[in-house]
């Protein structure tokens, strides 16, 4: 049911909308579009001015709600710094909506290059919607009991009075300042625990955010003209507009906001002036506010990447790939509208009339048709393009060009014929970025695309409404064909494109969802035949049997994964073919859509990285992983002390014995005793997951390394080995408390020497977490959030003890990442990640090499 729900909850943005532009369209069916247009050039130049200078000042106050927000979890800042992320975050999350989510998802990109964690970005963006909320209540309430607002007669509202509205919201302000000043204790729920901050961070709050509330409105106020309305009252009637707006859900508030204001505006001026205003102040509170944040965004990722900037020329090649398809996805995206939109809008009647002497009509009318139509086409291919999808590219090319042929016939429009160019030019240059082979209705789109060309579908139909509502419908409009005809061809082409939208989302969703078909539960047996031809010994950890299989069309490749929550985990790069490695990201990631969970990388190389970049997810470097060159090895290379220790065991009476698949069954009693021995001398449990667990199934598919003294078994590791013979590594490293800990040291270098001798190309000692070059700057901008993970998950020795140890085999260090979505969203995937990974949070287990050293043993 929850699920369910929450399918449907961005759809509940349409509805708002629709239902907003019906509205609007009720209360202007007596004006025409012109009216609208030259109420825009009547508003004094003196009023925007003193406008934009409102509109500036809230936004600066804006950002002391992040001020208090740092002050409250006990951090310090730099003011630029906080009027930078506050600024951008809240000039997004006013445009797009969602505000938890884009300005939580922007300030965590921001907060975490300054060294905070996502549970303290988490907390700053949770108190910061907090005081907007307790301002709201504070201005809202003073407005509502001492300046009502005289609404009209047939205006509906779910309360007695709006003074008791006032009311409620004034006893909740002082609800909130009374708990601040005696109520000390932290409040626990559950997962979660809140505590009211000082009295006089209260008081901050209510003050800053009721300033805040006043300049926001003065911001449209000082744009009316002076038609008597007090300022306080319309102070109420904003704020109730504004509640609306946020409660829709949809970006910005947009239709939503305006509805409420020309209700209660109408009343003082006519509907078309109200309605250029609205326009005005849509374009200074936010539009242009969103433009001065992209800057600051930009300057932003500047300082924090300023040297990878003045490389910029040396690895562009590497960059823009990445940027590219998003870039073109949006801009055909961008071309579609204009096509339907115009295609809504009535024609220049002097380029029509040049246009009748060389174009029939119809010509005329075809193109018209076709030109919404192909615009309908470009929105939903603009989501396949964002995919690389090879098939999307050519079809876009293709309508584009149409697209240009049908503006210009179907009405000389060379503007917009020039737009849909430039696009077409940009395409073509790019091509060799739009490479993956995929069906177009394979394609899964997320809700929020969905919402995207639905708002454009019903703003087209809703803008055409508007400019023809003085034209009488009747049937035969459907049949008449002259040159000025724009009406009858509005409803055409609108009946066209919406029955190509339905007709695609019919298809789509009547067609099988192909990515859940090639899921499979624990099909060891298939994944087996796979991992046979795999170049990274750890893909064998598929047999466990804990983890579900995402196959490709072929049955040759796969990504494994187990689903926590509301995470889907995918552990490592795809395993098998490397031509199919770039489909089967995309489809795990579109089956995570669909189901409706979060897609996570764990432990991912920077083999495939570009194609998680092209997922839009960032990624964190969590380590390096070791890996010791096979091909030239020798024991005397490797530390003297692993050298010592081997020395020392022989001399001892210790021996090394290999047993191959399935000859360890007599033994598997005795080795059962071992490793239950080991675990609890460590205080440890059985993992799973990113490392192998004592399964007796299990085991019987590798070799069994044991170290024998006087024939008794007393410590033992199982070998994973990758196709080819390119690389091995233990796994299972288990031993009887008794024996020396240098018997570590002993397996793994016994291992390598049997691997060299077999041909094997290098030995993998699994990651070294939060380890690199660059560790000083790594550990200060990603170390306290990704060591919630390895404190809880792989890591209970110490990143630096794990490092120095695996140090001492001379490996060479690859890099490792986690892809997955940051913003609000990372608490929850890290809290699921350690319960995978380490077996929940009370159950610390190693890094890949099961046990360690003695050093690390103490360590943990």
């Amino acid at each position: 049911m929850k699920k369910a729900l929450k399918k449907f909850t961005p759809f509940i943005s349409i509805i708002f909308f629709g239902f907003a532009l019906w509205f609007l369209d009720q209360e202007l069916q007596q004006y025409q579009l012109t009216e609208v247009t030259a109420q825009l050039s009547e508003i004094p130049n003196i009023y925007i001015a003193v406008s934009l200078f409102l509109s500036f000042l809230s936004y600066v106050v804006l950002t002391a709600y992040d001020a208090l927000g740092v002050e409250y979890i006990g951090e310090e800042l730099e003011a630029g710094k906080i009027i930078r992320a506050g600024y951008v975050g809240y000039a997004f999350s006013h445009n797009i909506g969602l505000a938890l989510i884009t300005g939580g998802s922007i300030r965590y990109r921001i907060y975490s290059a300054w060294g905070f964690t996502g549970m303290q970005v988490t907390q700053i963006v949770g108190f910061s919607a907090f005081t907007l909320w307790i301002g709201f209540c504070a201005v809202g309430g003073l407005a509502l009991l001492f300046a009502t607002p005289n609404l009209p007669n047939d205006f509906a509202l779910p309360f007695v009075s709006l003074r008791v509205l006032g009311i409620i919201l004034l006893l909740m302000v002082v609800g909130y300042i009374w708990a601040s000043a005696k109520i000390k204790r932290e409040l626990t729920f559950k997962d979660w625990s809140f505590q009211f901050p000082e009295l006089r961070l209260s008081l901050q709050q209510v003050t800053i955010a009721s300033v805040d509330w006043l300049m926001a409105a003065s911001v449209l106020y000082v744009l009316l003209p002076d038609v008597g309305i007090n300022f306080f009252s319309f102070v109420g009637i904003f704020l109730l507009a504004q509640i609306a707006g946020l409660f829709s859900q949809v970006p910005g508030g947009l239709g939503v906001f305006e509805s409420v204001m020309l209700l209660y505006l109408s009343n003082f001026m006519p509907g078309s002036q109200v309605l250029g205003i609205l326009v005005v102040y849509r374009l200074i509170y936010y539009i242009l506010p969103l433009l001065v944040a992209i800057i600051v965004l930009g300057y932003q990722e500047y300082q924090v990447n300023r040297k990878a900037v003045h490389e910029f020329g040396e690895k562009a090649a590497d960059w823009v790939p990445r940027v590219v398809p998003q870039v073109l996805s949006f801009s055909v995206f961008i071309g579609g509208a204009i096509l339907l939109f115009s295609g809504a809008l009535p024609s220049e009647v002097p380029r029509m009339y040049w246009l009748q002497h060389f174009i029939p009509l119809p010509v005329i009318e075809m193109s018209h048709f076709l030109a919404s139509l192909v615009g309908a086409a470009l929105l939903v291919l603009a989501g396949a393009l964002q995919r690389r999808v090879d098939a999307a590219y050519h079809l876009t090319v293709g309508l584009l060009i149409f697209g240009i042929l049908f503006s210009l016939l179907k009405g000389a429009d060379y503007e917009e014929a020039s737009i849909l160019a430039v696009m077409l030019i940009a395409l073509l240059f790019c091509r060799q970025e739009f490479h993956r082979k995929a069906s177009l209705f394979s394609q899964q789109y997320s809700r929020r695309w969905l919402t995207m060309i639905f708002m454009v579908l019903i703003s087209a139909v809703w803008l055409g409404a508007f400019a023809y509502q003085h034209v009488e419908y009747q049937r035969n409009l459907w049949w008449e064909f002259t040159l000025m005809g724009d009406a009858p061809r509005y409803l055409r082409a609108t009946v066209a494109a919406l029955g190509f939208a339905v007709i695609i989302g019919l298809v789509k969703l009547l067609r099988p969802n192909k990515q859940k078909r090639r899921v499979a539960e624990n099909d060891v047996e298939r994944s087996k035949k796979v991992i046979m031809n795999a170049d990274h010994a750890l893909s064998n950890l598929a047999l466990l049997g804990d983890k579900q299989f995402l196959f490709s069309d072929s049955g040759e490749s796969f990504i494994m994964f187990r689903i926590e929550n509301r995470s889907c985990i995918a552990l490592g790069d795809p395993v098998g073919k490397k031509e199919e490695a770039e489909s089967l990201i995309w489809a795990f990631y579109e089956y995570c859509l669909d189901q409706d969970l979060n897609p996570v990388f764990y432990d991912v190389g920077n083999k495939y990285l570009e194609y998680y970049m092209d997922l839009e997810l960032p990624s964190f470097k969590i380590g390096e992983e070791g890996k010791v060159n096979l091909t030239a090895f020798d024991l005397e290379r490797l530390d003297p002390s692993i050298q010592t220790n081997c020395t020392y065991l022989e001399n001892q009476g210790y021996e090394w014995k290999l047993l191959a698949p399935g000859e360890a069954a007599p033994f598997l009693p005795t080795l059962k005793q071992i490793s239950s021995e080991s675990l609890r001398s460590q205080k440890r449990k059985e993992a799973g997951f990113s490392v192998g667990n004592f399964d007796e199934q299990y085991l019987q598919h590798f070799p069994i390394a044991m170290v024998e003294k006087e024939g008794v078994p007393v410590a033992f590791s199982n070998i994973l080995s990758s196709g080819g013979r390119q690389e091995i590594t233990t796994d299972l490293l288990r031993y009887r408390s008794g024996v020396p800990h240098g018997v570590i040291d002993f397996m793994v270098a016994q291992t390598m020497k049997w691997g060299a001798e077999q041909g094997y190309q290098r030995f993998n000692l699994g990651l070294a977490p939060l380890s690199g070059s660059n560790e000083q700057q790594f550990s200060s901008r990603w170390g306290r959030l990704i060591n919630f993970v390895y404190t809880y998950g792989e890591n209970i020795y110490g990143f630096k003890t794990v490092r120095s140890y695996k140090e001492k085999y001379r490996p060479d260090w690859q890099p490792k990442y986690l892809v997955c979505p940051a913003g609000l969203a990372m608490p929850g995937i890290l809290s699921s990640l350690a319960k995978v990974v380490g077996g929940g949070l009370s159950t610390p287990v190693s890094t890949k090499m099961d046990s360690l050293s003695p050093e690390a043993e103490s360590q943990g």
